[in-house]
């Protein structure tokens, strides 16, 4: 990123994908130029602009959302990444200052009612802009950095890890908050199951019962 690139990087769940964000926008705050940080839901904004203001101060970090617009005037946004695109459209005035964008959850791209706003965002940011995808969950990430590649007419690195630092743990939650391991939420579904075709049988026998007392 410091060099100039567009990068891209896929990593697991606690491998520092946000610490690569946080030191690039150390970087482009000391210098006196502008980030947006995108997100894909509210919720995830607002945490982040809570997060950077401790990081960078109050005055440096801003936070726009369809519901609040807070110091928008700020060298660091914090926005959803539909107020992005549309900013891309009708304020490109507004990002000249802007050096990098930063798309969290760039996976978002696959998804069939919102990924459009990513694709757009990417292809229709000023030109000048240089970007920064994080993801957790993206299998094709070498396919989205050629199309990102393509559509930019840049050249874009790629950083991907596959070691997991936190091991996942697979469990069951039972309807009733009980944690299962596989033996115990399968017997579970099991029960479950029985449960259902006896209610089943039950109903039918019940209703052919009273089909031949009203006849």
């Amino acid at each position: 990123m410091l060099e100039g690139y567009t990068v891209l990087v896929a990593a697991p769940t606690g491998t520092g994908k946000t610490l690569i964000a946080e030191k690039l926008l150390e970087h482009v705050l000391a210098r006196g130029k502008g980030a947006v940080y995108t997100s894909p839901i509210k919720a995830l904004s607002n945490q982040k602009f809570r997060d950077f203001r401790q990081l960078f101060g109050s005055d440096k970090v801003g936070l726009i959302t369809g519901d609040l617009s807070i110091n928008e005037r700020a060298p660091l946004l914090v926005m959803t990444t539909e107020i992005f695109r549309n900013w891309c459209f009708a304020n490109p005035e507004e990002l000249e200052q802007t050096t990098h964008v930063i798309f969290d959850e760039m996976h978002y791209l696959d998804d069939p009612e919102r990924g459009t706003a990513w694709e757009e965002s990417i292809i229709f940011a000023p030109p000048h802009i240089k970007i920064l995808g994080l993801s957790a969950t993206v299998p094709n990430i070498h396919e989205i950095s050629s199309w990102v590649a393509e559509v930019r007419g840049e050249e874009v690195k790629v950083i991907e890890e596959r070691c997991r630092a936190v091991p996942l743990e697979i469990s069951w939650i039972a309807p009733g908050g009980d944690v299962l391991n596989e033996e115990e939420a399968r017997e579970e579904i099991a029960e479950r199951q029985e449960i259902r075709r006896w209610r089943r049988h039950r109903w039918d026998r019940m209703t052919a019962a009273g089909w031949e007392q009203d006849h």
